[in-house]
């Protein structure tokens, strides 16, 4: 009989409990992430010094970038050179950067701080919906670095090359772990459940 009353089931344990609160921590952490570069700007004219010119976070993007000041500083005089003595690039600038050089503000990117901020409260009520909203964000982040990729592209400056940041990195690794997190949650009450009929 005292075992019996002993054993208690995973999801009631004090050590189960406490995994499940902090499956909400890599979600908040991802926030702090997005700080840092999602994507780097670089120029191919001389890769042996190719350095980036540009280092957006997705706070600086959905809040709008000054390509004057964001740029550095020898960047910013051959963009603006190139793009004087170009008419067509000028006309393809122009399309798709109305307000050049501000670029307009990327609201949508909003969304997935909202996404991982719904993840972390979906820790402690829905694992599997933190999990899908995780990698909605995730998922997000990438389609958002191609965008840019492709944004570049239109604008008629074949140097420009965009490569992922150092953010666009960490914020993934940390929406995995937080998957991984959720994934156990899921499945390990299923496999006890499991253990507990063979055994009957």
């Amino acid at each position: 009989m005292e075992k019996k009353q002993d054993a208690k089931p995973l999801n009631e344990s004090r050590e189960f409990k406490f995994f499940k609160k902090i499956i909400a921590a890599p979600y908040l952490l991802v926030l702090l992430a997005l700080l840092m570069p999602l994507a780097n700007v670089s120029c191919t004219f001389d890769e042996a010094q190719s350095k980036p010119i540009l280092e957006a976070s997705v706070y600086d993007l959905a809040m709008g970038v000054n390509l004057d000041e964001a740029l550095v500083p020898d960047a910013s005089k051959q963009l603006h050179n190139m793009i004087d003595k170009n008419e067509a690039t000028q006309k393809k600038l122009t399309a798709i950067m109305p307000n050049f050089p501000k670029m307009e503000p990327m609201n949508y990117l909003w969304g997935i701080a909202i996404a991982l901020l719904l993840a972390a409260v979906f820790a402690f009520i829905s694992p599997l919906g933190s999990l899908t909203m995780g990698m909605l964000a995730m998922f997000s982040l990438w389609a958002m670095l191609m965008q840019l990729g492709k944004l570049c592209s239109a604008m008629g400056i074949p140097m420009l090359k965009v490569d992922p940041g150092v953010g666009i990195y960490a914020a993934s690794a940390l929406i995995l772990i937080g998957t991984a997190m959720n994934l156990a949650v899921i499945v390990r009450p299923i496999v006890e459940e499991v253990k507990a009929r063979r055994k009957k």
